[in-house]
């Protein structure tokens, strides 16, 4: 068993790595006025500029599972973290295109590595009582990292340049590798091998599947949230600019302040009464934005939104780490690829219809959240 000093001491490694994830996340939206800007790019080649994040952050999630179940945790966070920082010196400095690409595509491929490898390390480490509660925890560092770059190129950009404010970020992300060398992270769980049947046998695995298209659903309600919310209250409720960017930094203050109660909470009340209000939190949110257009309840109605978002990932993470301890670096890595992929497939939906009915995509996620979960608890044994 660990001892309470390592198991925080594995906590507060977990919750840095997830800081970096947060800042990997959020730098593409940071930077890339400033990269379009400087190398004159057009919007074809601005979108596959971006692109190649969200491509970086898939293979991430692909790969650390296998490689922490079979290997251990040290390694992959020490190279994963060096990966991320390699990626943010290069975009900071980058001469050309195609630099900048690879700094990207690095950036991506270090913090999607990162954000599996540590939730599953926070699971791994946590007792079945206290293991969503963690999760939550978790998640709010995930905010810290993601709020403090937009807050950092707000008060700064206009007498710092990106590549400074970029390049000492990476030097500030340095800091806790030399933390990682000290941790005693846990074991390896298959130090002869990985065995293939058992990698098979776990994708069939029904309850895990149901689960992993609860995260699909949960992703993409998180990524059409931070795409397109600011366009369609501009659209459909003539909102300003000004005003709608506020709304969006309301949605991950209310993340952030979701997971930062549910830390508490989900010691005292139970997972799935938790999931479910959320979903309907989340529900009211998009109802007031759009069917009561008065300016003064877009804040909160989007804080609502963001609030309710906040359960999906550490209760169903939660589920996953409890349910697979044997093999929970290989599970995270289905569930996080599932649910890597709904992102996608959502925004894309988001933009084949009009964004009047955005919010009935945000609803119907919502619906698909619950029925999904409470199906999957007639699964769970």
């Amino acid at each position: 068993m660990e001892s309470t000093k390592n198991k925080k001491t594995v906590l507060a490694a977990g919750f840095s790595g997830m800081v970096f994830f947060g800042v990997a996340f959020v730098i593409m939206g940071a930077v890339l006025p400033s990269l379009i800007q400087k190398f004159n790019l057009d919007t074809t080649s601005a979108s596959t500029l971006a692109g190649l994040l969200p491509f970086g952050i898939l293979l991430g999630s692909v790969i650390f599972g296998p490689v922490i179940d079979r290997f251990g945790y040290k390694a992959l966070m020490i190279a994963a973290s060096m990966i991320t920082i390699a990626g943010l010196e290069l975009l900071a400095f980058s001469g050309s295109v195609q630099s900048a690409r690879f700094a990207i595509f690095l950036i991506g491929f270090g913090g999607g590595t990162l954000n599996g490898l540590t939730n599953a390390l926070v699971s791994d480490i946590s007792d079945d009582s206290a293991r969503a509660s963690n999760l939550s925890i978790l998640g709010l560092f995930y905010t810290i990292g993601a709020v403090a770059i937009p807050l950092l190129f707000a008060t700064l950009s206009k007498t710092v340049s990106y590549s400074a404010i970029v390049s000492n970020a990476g030097i500030l992300m340095s800091l806790p590798i030399f933390y990682y060398l000290f941790v005693q992270f846990p074991d390896a769980k298959f130090k002869q091998g990985i065995p293939f049947a058992k990698v098979i046998a776990l994708v069939k695995e029904p309850f895990l599947i149901i689960l992993s298209f609860v995260l699909f659903f949960q992703s993409g309600l998180e990524g059409i949230s931070n795409n397109w919310i600011p366009a369609y209250l501009e659209q459909t409720s003539s909102a300003a600019r000004e005003l709608s960017m506020y709304a969006l930094t309301a949605i991950i203050v209310g993340i952030g302040a979701g997971r930062l109660l549910l830390g508490f909470l989900l010691r005292f009340i139970s997972k799935h009464i938790t999931l479910v209000a959320s979903m309907f939190i989340s529900a009211t949110g998009i109802i007031i934005l759009a069917y009561y257009k008065n300016p003064s309840f877009i804040l909160p109605a989007s804080f609502l939104l963001g609030l309710g978002f906040a359960s999906s990932f550490p209760v169903i993470l939660g589920e996953i780490g409890e349910k697979y301890k044997e093999m929970s670096g290989t599970a995270f890595s289905i569930a996080l690829v599932i649910a890597l992929t709904g992102n996608t497939l959502l925004n894309l939906l988001v933009g084949m219809v009009s964004l009047d009915n955005f919010h009935l995509i945000v609803l119907g996620s919502t619906a698909a959240i619950v029925s999904l979960y409470l199906l999957s608890l007639t699964l769970k044994k």
